[in-house]
């Protein structure tokens, strides 16, 4: 694949011309690639389909039918290519002129003249960056304690543990597991997918409809129950939202969880320590190791965030639009991937839709501030990303899409996406440069509040509508 000749010249309004030169032999390849398109799909006795020679192609079409259909097909990735290659943030659709090239199909092809078109598009105003060195920013000292490991110990024994018959007669109570037979009744008849037998309920673990495992705490073995709930006002399925059923309830059996001790058989089984007291001391380095990390990108992202109020940044409502779609769909294929339709999400409610949407909206505009001021520092202090280490990031990601890395690279480079990649990890290595050159105030970590939290996920780009 050859290298496109772009020539970027800055215009008033914060606008840029893009003039694009396609070399004549990749011109050629998309002109021979349309024309096998055309012999596969067009039918002409006795020719099978795919079979048809090029100079009947040609004669049945016409040159300048063939030459639309090129342009037609490439042009966009064309363009994708000459944005990525120059670096440009375009905030809307690009303008495509082709009025100076009038030359025909076998000029530009015999006399390989290159296929010359021009682009014009709105870009991102640059920020007026202030301060983003020096500045004195929190950073979360990290301290385990003897209570964070326990905690972890007794995480692992639970995993480990085992249902035991609680052999004494009692009544059940949170934490054990019981093993029930229920049938449910809507108005007195049996609720479709309403009952089971022999099904294993932990109490407390509020699997049920609020109200069901309370009626049970207090049971004994072999005891059955009937009783009255009504289910939540926001139930799904919503015929059964706010109804009233009754539910007849036998326990079969009470089953408790024995835990292990916590000793040095307990830690040589389940490790790779010898003793108690080597595992805890592997556990609480391990949590200290994970706590610094966190420490240091909420540190990152301060010192980030910090630098962003000091900037004056104007972004254009069309690419506040843009990017707040492109995050709407991106949550949109997130809950699909949890197995959530993607009609309970499109069908809501204007007020819903609206309040989505309000959201996306402030979240594409946080992150586009982030990404200004950040390409802007990178843009002062020659922040560079190198070609190898570009390929390197999509060498790292192919596994994931389940694709070799270099089909993946070359892929990307046709569609004119590895700028995609380049972005990010200029914004990464911009936001270490001002992490680094930031001034840290130390402060015990504590309690994150409800506010706290939802402003470092804003920070972050994480979608929790």
């Amino acid at each position: 694949m050859t290298d496109l000749k772009t020539t970027v010249t800055s215009l008033p309004d914060n606008k840029v011309r893009l003039d694009v030169e396609v070399p004549a032999e990749e011109l050629r390849l998309q002109v021979d690639k349309t024309v096998r398109k055309l012999s596969r799909e067009v039918r002409m006795s006795g020719f099978r389909p795919g079979k048809v020679p090029r100079n009947l192609i040609v004669q049945r079409f016409g040159k300048d039918a063939i030459l639309a259909q090129t342009l037609e097909d490439a042009l966009p990735g064309w363009l994708q290519r000459a944005i990525d290659g120059s670096g440009i943030k375009p905030v809307d659709q690009p303008e495509v002129d082709l009025a100076d090239s009038e030359a025909g199909l076998d000029e530009l092809l015999d006399e390989k003249i290159p296929l010359a078109f021009k682009a014009v598009a709105a870009v991102m105003p640059r920020p007026k960056v202030g301060k983003y060195t020096g500045m004195e920013v929190e950073k979360d000292v990290v301290s385990v304690t003897d209570a964070d490991v326990d905690e972890q110990v007794d995480m692992l024994r639970r995993r480990l543990g085992r249902l035991e018959e609680v052999k004494v007669a009692r009544p059940a109570g949170e934490g054990d597991y019981v093993l029930i037979d229920f049938t449910g009744y809507l108005d007195g008849e049996p609720l479709e997918g309403g009952a089971s037998k022999d099904y294993m309920l932990e109490l407390g673990s509020k699997q049920f409809i609020p109200g069901f495992e309370d009626q049970i705490e207090g049971m004994e073995k072999g005891q059955s129950k009937s009783f009255k709930l009504a289910f939540p006002e926001d139930y799904k399925p919503e015929r059964l939202a706010s109804q009233d059923v009754e539910f007849d309830v036998t326990v079969k059996e009470i089953k408790e969880r024995v835990l292990p001790e916590a000793d040095d058989e307990f830690a040589k089984e389940n490790s790779e320590f010898d003793s108690i007291a080597e595992m805890r001391e592997g556990i609480k380095a391990r949590l200290q190791d994970a706590g610094e990390e966190e420490a240091e990108k909420a540190f990152r992202a301060r010192a980030v965030e910090k630098a962003v109020n000091e900037a004056e940044v104007e972004i254009p409502p069309q690419a506040v639009a843009t990017r707040a779609h492109e995050l709407e769909m991106d949550f949109v294929t997130s809950l699909q991937a949890r197995g959530v339709s993607a009609d309970q999400y499109l069908n809501q409610s204007a007020e819903e839709k609206e309040k989505f949407a309000e959201h996306f909206r402030t979240q594409a505009e946080t992150v586009l501030k982030r990404e200004a001021v950040l390409e802007t520092v990178a843009d002062i202090e020659d922040i560079e990303v190198a070609e190898e280490e570009v390929e390197e990031e999509i060498r790292k990601a192919a596994p994931r899409v389940g694709k070799e890395p270099e089909e993946l690279i070359l892929e990307m480079k046709q569609k004119g996406r590895t700028g995609i990649v380049r972005d990010d990890l200029i914004h990464k290595k911009a936001a270490a440069y001002i992490a680094e050159h930031a001034i840290p105030v130390l402060k015990k970590a504590g309690a994150v509040s409800p506010e706290e939290k939802e402003k470092e996920e804003k920070e972050s780009g994480i979608i929790t509508p």
